[in-house]
């Protein structure tokens, strides 16, 4: 049984929860030499709610990607639990998983590489259909109904189209239809509208909430961009080299910051007012730390303006600053 009293922002009611979940791939340099370990994710404890989204932000390599496969058990973790729905998949087998596959789903960042060139529109996006065994009848309005949901009209002009025929910002749309056809409980987006024009990416993120709206999807938006989770999110998580460094409801989090590293995130958001044009930006020196040979202690001690002593020794708690927000700083904790 699942013990949630060291992690108390995790509610273990909820559709998705990880308890201190860990993902580390196996590195072998040599014959004779031991087995090292990149730690991805290490120690990560989230809960996502039914109509709830949680933002995972981070720069490129702090393990947010990793983090999403874990949770729809693309990878299977190392350590920790992951609980769908009251039921424990951590170290279920593949063929245990068919239930779960059922009612998760994924959104890829590039809407080009994740669809076949060699299927049209309508088979792209009846494909789930047909491997959960839908009849053909069922199939082609189901297909009709997620193109009209993602504004893919009139759908008869899309259905036989290959994706070469697609601007990026359609063949996200066919992509975000693939995964809703199937009236999924809980869906990875992974960055899905970093590679579209600005004009394009409050479409798509409007799509994706007004579909969260009414079937109640629970969503776990990863991105590098905290100025886009604000239009689809509820709460926040902010991982660096693979750790959690803060989470909490979004609005307060954005609006008070406390993480050093969050407050660069946020000092880093590009500001459209003309007038601060020349104002010079606080940016964070130095490089996230290689995964494989992490530094001890806090693994932002090396980059963090305010790095202490106990702070290259030992890993800071997680620490309840404000309700609901929870910070890994020693700067929080009282000695």
């Amino acid at each position: 049984m699942v013990s949630f009293t060291d992690t108390p922002w995790v509610d273990g009611g909820q559709l998705v929860v990880a308890h201190r979940l860990r993902m580390w791939y196996t590195v072998r340099p040599g014959l004779f030499s031991k087995p090292r370990y990149v730690k991805a994710v290490d120690d990560v404890s989230i809960s996502i709610g039914r109509g709830e989204t949680l933002a995972i932000v981070g720069e490129s390599g702090s393990g947010k990607t990793t983090l999403g496969r874990t949770l729809l058990r693309l990878l299977k973790p190392t350590g920790g639990e992951l609980l769908f729905d009251g039921r424990d998949i951590t170290q279920a087998k593949d063929s245990e998983l068919l239930w779960f596959r059922r009612r998760t789903s994924i959104v890829l960042q590039d809407p080009f590489s994740s669809l076949n060139p060699y299927h049209n529109v309508k088979f792209i996006i009846e494909e789930p259909l047909i491997i959960n065994g839908v009849s053909p009848r069922e199939r082609d309005e189901m297909v009709h109904r997620a193109l009209e949901e993602v504004k893919l009209t009139p759908v008869s002009d899309y259905l036989y189209k290959y994706p070469h025929q697609l601007s990026g910002g359609q063949r996200q749309r066919v992509a975000i239809a693939r995964a809703i056809v199937t009236r999924p409980d809980f869906i990875v987006a992974d960055e899905p509208v970093s590679m579209l024009d600005a004009s394009v990416r409050v479409e798509i993120l409007t799509i994706l909430k007004s579909i969260q709206e009414r079937d109640k999807i629970a969503f776990a938006y990863i991105t590098h961009d905290i100025s886009t989770a604000k239009y689809f999110s509820d709460k926040i998580l902010v991982m660096y080299a693979g750790k959690m460094a803060e989470i909490g409801p979004y609005r307060d989090v954005i609006k008070e910051p406390h993480h050093p590293y969050t407050q660069a995130l946020i000092e880093a958001i590009p500001d459209p007012d003309p007038k601060n044009r020349f104002s010079e930006r606080k940016v964070v020196g130095g490089e996230p730390p290689n995964l494989a040979n992490p530094p001890s202690g806090c693994r932002f001690h090396p980059r963090c303006p305010f790095a202490m002593d106990i702070c290259r020794r030992e890993e800071p708690p997680m620490i309840e600053i404000k309700k609901g927000i929870y910070v890994a700083c020693w700067l929080y904790v009282k000695r």
